[in-house]
């Protein structure tokens, strides 16, 4: 599989504090591959540094072949990454559909055809395409701003906490749904709280820990691994 996106020696500062020191990692074409850690590990910093939201101190971020440090974030979300943020973050006094369409805000080519296919992989936002996105459940917002992600047509999608505040069964649908827009041909970045989640989503994994890559490899092998059960899976 070709590299879709690789990341080399990023370092991530927010003042005089190294939130990410010097990692390195790749995501290959149709890929889902994971970061897991502790709180304050780096995670959300990396994916929020490779969205461009946040300038990297130092390091290469090349999607594609192309070089896009440090680029602004509309030009990340032109060249085919999008993020969905930790807490969702939609337009709550705007419809369903509108907040689709405003992930759409950059194309000019018929969008039709993409808002019947997220219709399709969430039949609930069908259902409230005209109910203003505020007084929809937690589920149906995270539903809402993957299917606004997925209205950028990107090729990579970066999530972050997809699980946060969820009930059980909904995080199950949620992430059936991950795979299907996986296996759709979009490759997925993914930041999880529940490590056995993600490992078992995930086909290579990441271990972050204060900033640094300690452990990586297949999700099969870290999910096996000692160390990984004591510190994450609580086993």
């Amino acid at each position: 599989m070709n590299e879709i996106l690789s990341i080399h020696d990023l370092s991530v500062n927010y003042g005089g504090i190294e939130a990410v020191k010097g990692i390195s990692f790749d995501v290959h074409e149709g890929e889902i591959v994971t970061l897991i850690g502790a709180n304050g590990a780096g995670k959300s910093s990396t994916l929020r540094t490779i969205a461009g939201l946040v300038k990297p101190s130092g390091g290469t971020i090349n999607f594609r072949g192309d070089n896009i440090t440090g680029r602004d974030a509309t030009t990340i979300v032109k060249k085919g990454i999008t993020l969905v943020p930790e807490g969702r973050h939609i337009f709550p006094d705007l419809t369903v559909l509108e907040n689709l369409k405003v992930g759409a805000y950059l194309r000019s080519d018929d969008i039709s055809g993409d808002i019947q296919w997220v219709y399709d992989l969430f039949p609930r936002l069908r259902e409230r395409m005209k109910q203003q996105a505020g007084t929809l459940s937690g589920g149906e917002q995270q539903m809402l701003a993957l299917g606004r992600a997925l209205m950028t047509n990107g090729s990579l999608l970066m999530l972050d906490e997809p699980s946060m505040g969820l009930a059980p069964i909904i995080v199950e649908e949620i992430f059936k749904i991950i795979r299907q827009i996986n296996e759709s041909g979009t490759s997925i970045l993914l930041i999880e709280q529940n490590a056995f989640l993600a490992l078992t989503t995930a086909s290579h994994a990441y271990v972050l820990e204060t900033g640094k890559i300690t452990m990586q490899g297949k999700s099969s092998g870290l999910l096996a691994d000692k160390r990984v059960k004591d510190a994450y899976l609580g086993a």
